[in-house]
């Protein structure tokens, strides 16, 4: 193997799907994945081709110890921060451990997560480049997710940074900006839901195409935009929703917004 990269949030849905297919195109893949049953179980069906840490992304020492890792067995050459919690919430009733929770894990480990990508490749000499996945709530607002929303918000900020200031060093950052994922997670919701089939059409139609993405859709992005096939692609964020974000409608009112509203009316 000629090439490494880092990857957070391997464990399953769009993170394993991305590791999947960077193996398949040649690198060692260092991953980062803070449960240990799914750590363990990548580590199994991947083998030497990737080295999986089991631990915190928002702990100081992790970042650093995954491109020692890689950089041990090839040149560091990208980089994606996917690793992700979708917490919902507002801001006149927030949840105050919540919204840190996700500042932590959505922004401030993506921001860390660049910051020791780009000072491994100035240390190695190298023009890499770096995948964030953001999502559509970057660039639309959704009822009832403040802190989600403003942190993809944050990621996209971050990306068209990177491109700024490191352009000139030939190191490139993208965001991709997934809508609707069959993940692991979302079909759990789907499945727990009063109505299935009903709850996963409601998710489908958002987008024009009509169906829910793949993991899979997602990681062949991210592979492309590693790769010199992008070599001219900076600063963006990519959205692979379905034509999600081409819509523009009303989205109805969260239940508590709807009672607020009721009770201004009888001020």
């Amino acid at each position: 193997m000629d090439k490494s990269v880092v990857v957070s949030g391997v464990g399953s849905g769009i993170g394993r799907a991305i590791l999947g297919k960077l193996v398949a195109d040649g690198y060692f893949v260092v991953g980062i994945e803070i449960n240990s049953d799914s750590a363990t179980s990548v580590q199994k069906e991947f083998k030497d081709s990737t080295l999986i840490i089991n631990d915190d992304i928002c702990k100081d020492s992790v970042f650093p110890m995954a491109a020692t890792e890689a950089i041990k067995k090839a040149p560091l050459t990208s980089w994606v921060n996917n690793a992700g919690v979708a917490l919902g919430g507002n801001l006149h009733s927030p949840n105050t451990e919540e919204v840190k929770k996700l500042f932590d894990i959505n922004l401030m480990a993506v921001y860390w997560g660049c910051s020791t990508a780009i000072r491994s490749f100035i240390d190695q000499k190298i023009s890499g480049s770096i995948v964030n996945i953001s999502s559509i709530h970057g660039s639309t607002a959704f009822n009832g997710w403040a802190a989600y929303d403003t942190a993809k918000g944050g990621v996209d900020a971050l990306t068209r940074y990177i491109c700024v200031e490191y352009g000139p060093l030939g190191i490139r950052a993208n965001s991709i900006a997934p809508g609707a994922i069959r993940t692991e997670m979302l079909s759990k919701v789907i499945s727990e839901s009063e109505d299935p089939v009903k709850a996963e059409l409601d998710m489908a139609m958002i987008h024009p195409l009509e169906r829910l993405g793949e993991p899979s859709e997602i990681a062949e992005v991210a592979a492309f935009l590693l790769s010199k096939k992008s070599s001219f692609v900076t600063g963006q964020s990519i959205a692979v929703d379905g034509g999600a974000t081409s819509r523009c409608y009303r989205y109805d009112s969260t239940e508590d917004i709807l009672k607020i509203k009721q009770d201004f009316a009888k001020r």
